[in-house]
């Protein structure tokens, strides 16, 4: 057997990894037929081009195979993590290494080894998905309301601007799961959540932190009065009535809002201050906002107050 057979042999061998050989400048050289069975490519057609063709748009643009060389070169390998184009146009996660190739010292190109990891990628992504995202409303939850609020503190403060935090907390909700049971409860929930949500710009974050408890946040917020107006047209939602089955609920919702860098710099002391404007906002009568101050919480009106609603809190 010669040395070519030999060789086309130990490549067609490891039927699960695709095994692509360049020159220096990226021209592909060597194919084997796993690569064929995750690329779609047969070698007549890929052997002679750049292996740039495997490459997503953006990876052409930002030029991140020369990147990968780069670092194969400096460090004796580099990782290939990253999205593949198929033949077919469709797209593949590899999991894979690129290695410089030597012939008797001298560096005569590449060897790329890749794996189709795109299951275990997606499946990944729906796993973070889920670990952020709450199942019942589908909005983001608790931690990514924290994770999201760090960009959003930083984006503020880089551009002097106004953040407004509301703590948005359901009247009597517990009443309508006792009479009407847990499912009823959700169904009411998700309801009000596509309510909220349709009020809001594409730039703010509603949130569902747990039980019958809400939190939105609203970047670039130049002024004060038309987020509270945004807070009257919540509680005006809702207050509106809920058809759950043949029975027609109605509930209400109080609201807490502090302000960044107003009250506090960090997310956990703009939740705090949030919660006790919320408390001074149940005490008050509930179905109504209060804004946090140092010394008190000053109150907006609630959905019955219609001459206060008028005059503004």
């Amino acid at each position: 057997m010669d040395d070519r057979r030999l060789l086309q042999g130990l490549l067609d061998s490891p039927t699960s990894h695709a095994i692509v050989v360049t020159d220096l400048d990226g021209q592909v050289t060597l194919w084997n037929q796993g690569a064929t069975r995750i690329f779609g490519y047969p070698a007549d057609e890929i052997v002679g081009n750049s292996v740039e063709l495997l490459c997503v748009p953006q990876d052409r643009k930002d030029k991140v195979v020369a990147l990968e060389m780069q670092r194969a070169r400096e460090h004796g390998c580099a990782s290939v993590f990253r999205w593949h184009l198929r033949k077919d146009g469709t797209t593949l996660w590899s999991d894979g290494m690129l290695y410089p190739v030597r012939v008797d010292g001298e560096h005569v190109g590449y060897m790329e080894l890749v794996r189709d990891a795109t299951e275990e990628k997606l499946r990944e992504k729906e796993h973070e998905r889920l670990a952020f995202t709450d199942v019942l409303t589908g909005l983001p939850n608790r931690s990514e309301l924290f994770r999201r609020m760090v960009d959003m503190i930083g984006t503020a403060q880089r551009h002097d601007e106004l953040l407004v935090f509301h703590l948005i907390d359901l009247d009597h909700f517990k009443e309508v799961n006792d009479s009407l049971g847990h499912q009823a409860g959700d169904e009411l929930l998700v309801e009000l959540a596509q309510r909220m949500s349709a009020q809001l710009r594409s730039t703010d974050l509603l949130a569902r932190l747990a039980g019958d408890e809400f939190a939105l946040v609203q970047p670039t917020a130049h002024d004060v009065s038309a987020c509270l107006v945004v807070a009257e047209k919540l509680l005006e939602e809702l207050a509106r009535p809920v058809a759950l089955g043949d029975q027609l609920v109605t509930v209400s919702g109080s609201i807490g809002i502090s302000l960044y860098p107003v009250d506090a710099l960090n997310t956990e002391q703009l939740m705090a201050n949030a919660d006790s404007a919320l408390y001074k906002a149940k005490a008050a009568g509930r179905g109504r906002y209060c804004v946090f101050e140092a010394t008190d919480s000053a109150c907006g009106p609630g959905p019955e107050d219609t001459m206060a609603r008028q005059a503004g809190p």
